[in-house]
């Protein structure tokens, strides 16, 4: 059997340092005034076995812990070890010593462990269960309990054994049996209920079923009708992108032809230049103000060259306006409205497209824009009203247009120390400019958020940093990380529009300059009339018209070369547009084979053989039909089978279901049966011990009976006669015979289920010296080989200890002293007594 070997507190209850009780097998007796903390010793054991709170007479979980006195601190943590004995190995561990116990701190978690490893409590309980031991059993009698049982009625002194016998297990067992029953029953009745239903059902449902069936099969033509749709258009579609690619290659070639015959001609109006310029030299140096003469040929060739570069940039302007708008076109990350819209008439692009902004200032540009960069921009309002009417004809989608005939803005002074205006930052065609003033022009651009923050104290300006954080006109700041969403310019649209505003640029500077060449050759011609020689003038004549003859051929190359660009721009839009229709009609076909359906020829016959016209037709017709079925039961297809079965099979069913209904009424009667054996089973061994106790301590006779037999729901009744009265109920006995049996129903509860320890908390504290002696025999007779731990304060009971353990109480702390009694000692007390 397992023992006790001692039980150790610190910090719990009154017991602030540590103490530790050995326990010897037997009798051990604890004793000492009111309140010193005998108790708390008891109490020690059940906290440590799990036991919680109100339990262990306490209020609060922090009551547990020493709460200190005027001398003394408190503790911080209640412990409490107890250590058994398991050299005969009951406790399913290996160590020959086993120690449990239980930490509590002032946040009232519960630390448990075993042999110093840390536990559950079930597990703990789990271990401590296979010798009996538990923290709710029957082995601890706390004060009060005696007379508890003496003021329980019949019902609850029956409801212990039921808890001792373990017919609980069979009550779930009955419940769950019952609630199946419930369930069959309810089955029984759905059945008939829906036999009757589906016989006033089936017409209605048959109909609804043929109905569906149509529905079914003209929705699946409807489904094959709008597949050839795609199918026909992504193939009509892709034959005309074929076509207008060879045409646009086609001119592309004859680009580089005139592109070559330009060039050409540009080269023969050079030489024309030099040859007139050697001439100019030699009349020069014959004239009479040789020096004026000089300057005047050397201004008019300055001036024909600054024309022909004017020309010859306006013609790369033209050239490169035209490959952006291609590589616009073809820009994907255009939303499908941008895209919609692209080569109307008085369309320009959206303001990303149109602006070349330097790689240090993009993230304050796309922040400071923010939504306004996929503006589209538009000449006129009224463009921009075509545009959105389009956009709702198509079901495109929506976007925002800035028409620059009506779009303004305006701003005040740019802030002291700011970079600039983020809209002088950036590059892009003059004529675009109001939309860049409405998107930047109010926003000025700032190193970075302290100076922006500075800069914000003596100006309401919008202003934006270089790393993307902005703080607006009415003070409010955003900022942090930024990603970036905007994806990076290609490469080589940046590089044209960058290319484009250079020219621009030069060509601004060049007629400044070609402004100043005429004012101060009309000086200089007057100055100089009549100093050229004749031979000069015959020879500028003919230059001239050699000049003009080729200017004349450049002119016309060149104008064919026009021509040529804005076929070739025309066949871009149009090579876009099919683009994005041939990429929609495949992205819904790959949209349909995406959900299972593989798209072919074969499969959608008869349909792909048609025209679209007629495919569009067969459309609109289908839907009309569709639609004059009206709503549709899909369930009446599966339903009107399933219904005709249950005809068939509900009389299989039913006697199914009765057979399972006879089999659960079969294990509930078995339950019962098990229920009542194993309560008769403990009724009768707790009897059987309950004579036997009770006779060893009154000499009488008691037994235990149900008040109604066989019937495990009525009440236990106690009966007993006291050595030479007629047997009574516990109810019809005096005080002390009722305590006496109460006593004896408690430890035949033990006996029945034995526990390697016992412990009585002041149990004796209503008996008087005669029965007191009485349970102290009995004590001494069953603590043999046993453990009997009692808290009293009866001498009697203190003598016939084997062990006792005086409690004493200084300064609000508990304090334990062991007294073994001598055997001489011991005889000499039982002689005075």
């Amino acid at each position: 059997m397992v023992t006790i070997q001692k039980i150790t507190m610190q910090g719990f209850k009154s017991f602030k340092r540590k103490t530790a009780i050995p326990f010897p097998t037997g009798f051990s007796c604890f004793t000492g005034p009111n309140g010193a903390g005998k108790s708390n010793v008891v109490d020690a054991f059940s906290f440590v076995l799990g036991i919680r709170g109100r339990a262990l007479r306490a209020e609060k979980t922090e009551d547990l812990i020493y709460g200190g006195s005027k001398t003394k601190d408190s503790s911080d943590y209640a412990l409490v070890s107890m250590t058994f004995d398991n050299s005969k190995g009951l406790l399913p561990v290996e160590d020959r010593e086993v120690v449990v116990s239980r930490k509590l701190n002032k946040q009232g978690v519960s630390t448990y462990r075993m042999n110093g490893r840390v536990v559950t409590k079930q597990h703990m309980a789990a271990i401590l269960a296979q010798a009996q031991i538990q923290a709710d059993g029957h082995n601890i009698i706390k004060q009060g309990d005696v007379n508890q049982v003496v003021e329980m009625d019949a019902v609850e002194r029956r409801q212990i054994l039921d808890e001792l016998s373990g017919i609980s297990e069979y009550d779930e067992k009955k419940a769950k049996a019952m609630k199946e029953l419930e369930a069959i029953d309810v089955k029984v009745r759905e059945a008939e209920i829906l036999l009757n239903d589906k016989t006033n059902t089936v017409a209605k449902l048959k109909a609804e079923r043929d109905a569906a069936l149509a529905y079914q099969e003209m929705n699946a033509s409807l489904e094959k009708i709008r597949a050839s749709i795609i199918w026909k258009e992504n193939e009509d579609t892709g034959g005309e992108l074929e076509g207008v690619d060879r045409k646009a290659k086609a001119k592309e070639a004859e680009m580089a032809k005139l592109d070559a015959d330009v060039a050409k001609l540009d080269a023969e109006v050079d030489g024309c230049e030099k040859e007139f310029s050697e001439m100019a030299k030699q009349v020069v140096q014959a004239s009479d103000s040789v020096e004026e003469s000089r300057r005047l040929v050397r201004l008019q060739g300055e001036a024909g060259r600054l024309r022909d570069k004017i020309e010859s940039n306006d013609a790369r302007m033209g050239q490169l306006s035209t490959m952006m708008e291609r590589l616009r076109s073809m820009d994907e990350r255009l939303s499908p409205a941008a895209r919609s819209v692209r080569g109307v008439k008085g369309v320009f692009g959206t303001l990303a497209e149109l602006l070349a902004i330097p790689r240090e200032y993009r993230v304050a540009a796309e922040v400071a824009a923010g939504s306004h960069m996929q503006d589209i921009v538009v000449d006129t309002t009224d463009t921009a009203v075509a545009c959105v009417n389009r956009l709702k004809e198509g079901r495109v989608g929506r976007a925002r247009f800035i028409p620059l005939d009506r779009i303004s803005s305006g701003r005040g002074a740019l802030p002291a120390g700011a970079v600039g205006w983020l809209s002088d930052l950036v590059k892009f065609d003059q004529r675009f400019s109001p939309a860049v003033l409405f998107a930047l022009g109010s926003t000025a651009c700032v190193e970075d958020i302290n100076k922006a923050k500075a800069l914000a104290r003596s100006s309401r300006t919008r202003m934006v940093t270089l790393d993307g954080d902005l703080i607006d006109s009415t003070g409010a700041v955003t900022g942090g990380f930024y990603s970036k969403k905007v994806a990076e310019e290609k490469p080589e649209l940046g590089q044209f529009l960058k290319e484009k505003a250079r020219l621009e640029d030069e060509n601004a500077a060049m007629e400044n300059r070609l402004r100043e060449l005429n004012a101060e050759l009309e000086k200089l011609a007057d100055r100089e009339k009549g100093s050229f020689r004749l031979t000069f003038e015959k020879d500028k004549i003919r230059l001239d018209e050699k000049m003009k003859a080729a200017k004349a051929k450049r002119a016309d190359a060149y104008s064919r070369k026009l021509a040529v660009q804005q076929e070739i721009g025309r066949l871009n839009v149009q090579k876009a547009r099919l683009e994005a229709k041939f990429e929609n009609a495949k992205a819904q076909l790959e949209t349909l084979e995406g959900k299972g359906k593989k798209i072919s020829p074969k499969g959608l016959k008869p349909f792909v053989d048609m025209n679209l016209s007629k495919l569009r037709s067969e459309e609109h017709d289908t839907v009309l039909k569709l639609n004059s079925l009206g709503q549709i039961n899909f369930r009446a297809i599966e339903e009107f089978e399933s219904i005709r079965q249950e005809f068939d099979e509900f009389k299989q069913k039913v006697d199914k279901i009765v057979e399972e209904k006879n089999k659960i009424l079969d294990t509930i009667t078995k339950i019962e049966s098990k229920r009542l054996e194993t309560f008769s089973a403990t009724l009768d061994d707790v009897s059987k011990h309950f004579r036997q106790v009770y006779g060893e301590l009154t000499d009488g006779e008691a037994s235990l009976a149900l008040e109604v037999p066989n019937n495990i729901s009525s009440g236990l009744r106690i009966s007993a006669a006291p050595e030479g009265k007629k047997l009574l109920s516990l109810d019809s006995l005096s005080g002390g015979e009722k305590t006496l049996t109460a006593f004896a129903f408690l430890f035949a509860l033990k006996k029945h289920r034995p526990s390697p320890f016992y412990i009585l908390d002041e149990a004796d504290a209503t008996l008087d010296k005669a029965n007191t002696k009485k349970v102290v025999d009995m004590l001494k007779r069953h603590s043999v080989g046993s453990q009997f731990i009692v808290i009293s304060h009866n001498d009697h009971m203190i003598r016939e200890a084997d062990r006792v353990y005086g409690v004493t109480m200084n300064e609000g702390e508990s304090k334990v002293l062991a007294i073994e009694l001598p055997a001489a000692a011991e005889k000499k007390m039982q002689g005075n007594n």
